[in-house]
Order: structure tokens, then sequence, then C-alpha cells
């Protein structure tokens, strides 16, 4: 049976953020994908130690011939950091293992998550430790350039950043679950909107609470269900207290599995981040949240995004201000519209979003 691997240089974390989420659905993935195509799905994660007794494992028992490919994620920090201590107990453990991978002509695709390290402003550790962080992550940068054969970013926008040869990136966004039943939201009843994010004015929160305050202000014809972390609520009460007494609004704080019953009872989701440059290239894992419960959505203009949304026509793009917000919201008044959105997502979901889509797209460029 021929095999593949999938490689993540740290350990599994709890599913309490994007990061943390992906790496394990992609794995899931793999696996529906083993099943499918009759692939034995190597799996090789966890501290250094425990990378290293996996990858013993692997080079005395596997012959190299038998694998096709080794799909691999970064993490959030340099891999060298990566157990619980940060602390480098094994700096070439990596460079051993792709050195293997080379030199049997193993294709190797590496998922680059993240770039937020090149903006200072975005960048935020302490001075010292920020120069030395910064040296690490170009030092693997040049690490993954110097031995991946195909290069995987959130969108093909990321690349102006990363430098990685064109012809070998493939943009790799999150995916999503289907997670749709036809007794969805009755097209009569007043609609209701969801937020699931972050609430620092950077993720276009108040515009787009200006914007229902303005709708509902003679009566309440759109309700939004307002999803955020009770920790960021009270570091930000200040700029939400003009918003969290309204009648429209139910602040709720929810994460996991606690968020399906949300879902469930939405018509449409919103995702207001504010056009910049990272967030033109950068995809939020909520849209595909959105998408798993065959929500619609009004997105702003962030130019990765947009595209998502534009090429499975399942919602409405704004600008990141008040008045273009609002302009939708009087849109998704409409029923008709709604339905057709709605239509469009669920077919964008199934034809396209979901994670074992995102896992088939690597074996078909690793194997090609």
């Amino acid at each position: 049976m021929k095999k593949v691997i999938v490689y993540y240089p740290y350990s599994m974390r709890e599913l309490t953020s994007g990061s943390a989420v992906r790496p394990r659905k992609m794995l899931e993935a793999f696996q529906e994908l083993g099943v499918k195509e009759s692939l034995e799905i190597i799996e090789i994660f966890g501290d250094s130690i425990q990378r290293e007794k996996l990858l013993t494992q692997l080079y005395n028992e596997v012959n190299p011939t038998d694998i096709l490919y080794c799909y691999m994620e970064n993490a959030t920090i340099p891999m060298w950091l990566t157990d619980k201590d940060h602390i480098p107990r094994k700096p070439f453990l990596e460079i051993k293992f792709f050195k293997y991978l080379k030199s049997h002509n193993i294709p190797l695709g590496i998922f680059y998550r993240d770039a937020y390290w090149k903006f200072n402003d975005l960048y935020t550790v302490r001075q010292g430790v920020k120069q030395g962080m910064q040296f690490l992550f170009k030092a693997e940068l040049s690490l993954f350039k110097k031995y991946s054969d195909i290069y995987y970013l959130p969108s093909q926008y990321m690349n102006e950043y990363i430098q990685f040869p064109d012809e070998r990136v493939v943009a790799l966004p999150p995916g999503g679950i289907d997670f749709i039943r036809p007794d969805g939201p009755l097209l009569d009843e007043q609609p209701r909107a969801i937020y699931v994010g972050g609430i620092h004015p950077r993720y276009g929160v108040y515009e787009m609470l200006n914007a229902f305050q303005k709708l509902n202000k003679e009566e309440t014809q759109i309700t939004l269900t307002f999803v955020c972390r009770k920790e960021e609520l009270a570091k930000f009460t200040h700029l939400m207290e003009p918003y969290i007494n309204s009648s429209w609004i139910q602040l709720i704080h929810a994460s996991g599995e606690e968020l399906m019953p949300l879902y469930r009872k939405a018509d449409f989701g919103i995702v207001p981040i504010k056009k910049d440059v990272y967030n033109d290239f950068a995809v939020a894992v909520k849209m595909f949240e959105y998408l798993s419960y065959g929500l619609p959505m009004i997105a702003t203009n962030c130019n990765a995004q947009m595209d998502l949304v534009n090429d499975g026509n399942f919602g409405i793009i704004v600008e990141s201000n008040e008045k273009s917000i609002y302009n939708a919201l009087q849109e998704m008044l409409d029923p008709k519209k709604r339905d057709e959105l709605k239509h469009h997502a669920i077919l964008a979901l199934k034809e396209k979003h979901l994670w074992y889509h995102r896992a088939l797209t690597v074996h078909e460029t690793l194997t090609n």
C-alpha cells in the first residue's frame, strides 16, 4: 500500500483558534483521502522527543519507495521552538528529515501559515526577542525554500511577502465541514445575522455595529448574534457600551460545539474585518465555519476573501464602513436574495470548500 506522510513539527492543541483547528482538520481530511484512495496515512507530530521517535521508526521500518509524498504545516513560531518550554532540544531533526525526503525523491509540500512576523506593527513581541525571532523565521523560510517542492499558502496574495517561486505556489485556504441540515431558519421570519470573532477595532466590528444600530433605529429588522471572548469584552467594554443593551443584539461567549445551535439559527454571517495589507492576503477560518452551515455572508473587500466570495457568489462584498454595511443589510432583508445566496453557499461548500477538497488539492499537486 502506498503511503503519505502528514508531518507537523509540534504537538496538537485544543481547537480554540484557527491555527489549532487547521492541522487537525487537515489530518482528518487526509484520513478520509486515505480511505477513498487506498493510502496509508503516516502521522508524525508531537514534541521534539516524540517526533524523533516516530521519524526513527519511519527510517527503520518503511520502504521509502512506498511513500508518495509528505505534507507539512509550519507552526506560528519557528519549528525549533515548538516544545512546550520553547527549548530547541533537537535543532537538526527537521533538516535530517528534509534530507531523507530529498535523497529518496519524495516530494515535500509545505503549508506556510502566516507572515505576520514580517510586519513590525503586527509582530509585537518585545525588542531583543523580536529580532531573534525574526532571524529564526528567516532561517526557517530559507530551509523551506531549499527543500520544498510545492508551497501552499492561505492565498496567492501572500506570496508577495514570502517570495516563493510563483509557479510552485498553490492557494490552500481553510475548509469547511458539511453541517447543513434541510430545516434551516424560515425565510418569512425576522432575519438573524451572526458574527463570531474579535472585538479589537481592527476587526471592523464597530462599523458593523453602527450599521445595525442605524438599521434598527425605529424597529428591529435584523437581529445580531454577537459571539466574542469574555476576556476581550472586559478589555473593550468602553467601546461596546453603546450597543450592549440594544434589543437587536444578543451577546454570547461560546466556542467549539457551543456555536453549533447559534449557526443553525442564523440566516447569514458577517466578516467585517478592515481592509489592509495584511488582511488582503489572510483568510479567516470563521468564513468557512459560516459556509459549513450553508450561511451566506456579508464580507469586506479584502482581496483573498473577496475572491472566494465572488467566485462562489455566496455573499455581498462591502467596504469597511457603516454606510456600505448598512446597504448590504438592507439587501439581506429580501428573503429571495438570502435564499439565492444560501443556495450558492451550499453548492460552494459541497463542491469545492470542504477540508477534504484541501487534502485532495495537496494530493493532486504533489502526485502530478
